[in-house]
Formats: C-alpha cells, structure tokens, sequence
C-alpha cells in the first residue's frame, strides 16, 4: 500500500515532502522520527539561539532511531539570495537533488500547503515567520531505501510577514541560510528501538498536518 494521497507533512517547524510511492509505514516513521528528534533538541537548546547545535542534536536523535548520516555528515552554513519567493527557492532546490521527482514532490507538498490557514499559522508560530524551520525532502534510493534530506534553514528578512513562504521577494529583501545533512533509514536498527518510539510517540503533542496531493 503507498502513500499516493499525500504529498507531505507539517509538523512543528518541518516540512516533509513525499514522493508518490511512499508507502504509509513509512511515511508514519518518518513523522514521528521527526517529531522525536524535534522534542529531544528543543530540550537541548533554542533552534532560534544555536541553530548549529540543535541541529547536531536533531542529527544525532535520528541517528539513535536508526537513520545513518551519510554525504560528509552536515554541511556548513551557506547563504542564498531569495529571488523570488521561499517557496520557489525550495522547488528550485529540490529541483537539483539527484533524483528529478523530489522538485515534483516539493511543488505538490507546497500546493497543498498553501491554502491550508490552520497549517500555515501553525508555521508561522512554530518558527518565529521563518526564523528557523527545517524542510525534508524524502525518496527511496536506487535499492529502496528511505534516504531524507534535512534543510535547516533560516530566513533573514528585511520585513516579517506571515505566510512567509509565498511572498514575493520584491516586497522585501530576503537571504536564506542554510545547513544540510543526509540521512538513510536502517529498518532493522528502527525496529529495535519500536518499543520506545512507541512509547515516545504517545506521548507527543506537535500538531501534524497531513497534506493531501491536490492532483491525486
């Protein structure tokens, strides 16, 4: 069974984006595994005052859970120029990931986050209008593992607007900065530590938006 009715996820300051043939088991592992590793560095430290550390501490939680960094770990902070939108500069983004349908999937993810007013307000608070949130882009691999790309991004504006993803960048100067890391699900390793993602997941108060494909 796949996950071709949902093109993504919100869930507190990350933005999941899902290729069409996800399947559901894992479109929920990836959900709460972030959630999990989203609680356990918010414990840590402020994503808003060390983001470097917290998402050293995001990395390692995940890493716990049974996804392996891979691509030389997290990369350093680099900046770009938003020419557009935030929300053009991540399809762009996607766009040059190896594999082509993961700039698809962030087109569809993006769609069907737009018009959903509970969902953006949600991230709007959940990351200061774009202070600090995280973007995820999620795929299998050429031998059907589950590999995500972490985006810790950061938005620094010369105004604050809500739904900050979609406004136009001739509204205001905008740069985003960005770290990345890689990471790739061990299924084994994830199922010996089922018993306390269980447990952990039950107890998790983040809302979660599932974002529905607009063209199912």
């Amino acid at each position: 069974m796949n996950n071709n009715n949902f093109s993504g996820v919100l869930t507190g300051p990350n933005l999941l984006s899902c290729i069409e043939d996800m399947s559901l088991a894992d479109h929920d592992h990836l959900t709460h595994c972030t959630q999990i590793a989203t609680l356990s560095a918010d414990t840590a430290c402020s994503r808003f005052v060390d983001s470097t550390k917290w998402l050293n501490e995001y990395v390692n939680t995940l890493d716990f859970l049974g996804w392996s960094v891979f691509q030389d770990a997290i990369f350093t902070r680099t900046r770009h120029d938003v020419l557009r939108s935030v929300a053009d500069f991540l399809v762009e983004s996607a766009g040059k990931m190896p594999d082509r349908r993961q700039g698809n999937a962030m087109i569809d993810t993006l769609d069907a986050l737009k018009p959903d007013k509970p969902a953006l307000l949600s991230l709007d608070q959940e990351s200061l209008l774009g202070r600090h949130f995280q973007v995820i882009p999620a795929r299998y691999d050429a031998n059907g593992f589950l590999e995500i790309a972490v985006f810790n991004l950061e938005l620094v504006a010369s105004t604050k607007e809500s739904n900050f993803l979609y406004v136009e960048s001739e509204k205001r100067s905008a740069t985003i900065i960005q770290q990345r890391a890689c990471l790739k699900l061990d299924k084994g390793k994830l199922e010996t530590k089922r018993t306390l993602i269980d447990k952990k997941r039950r107890e998790i108060r983040m809302k979660r938006f599932d974002l529905p494909r607009t063209n199912p």
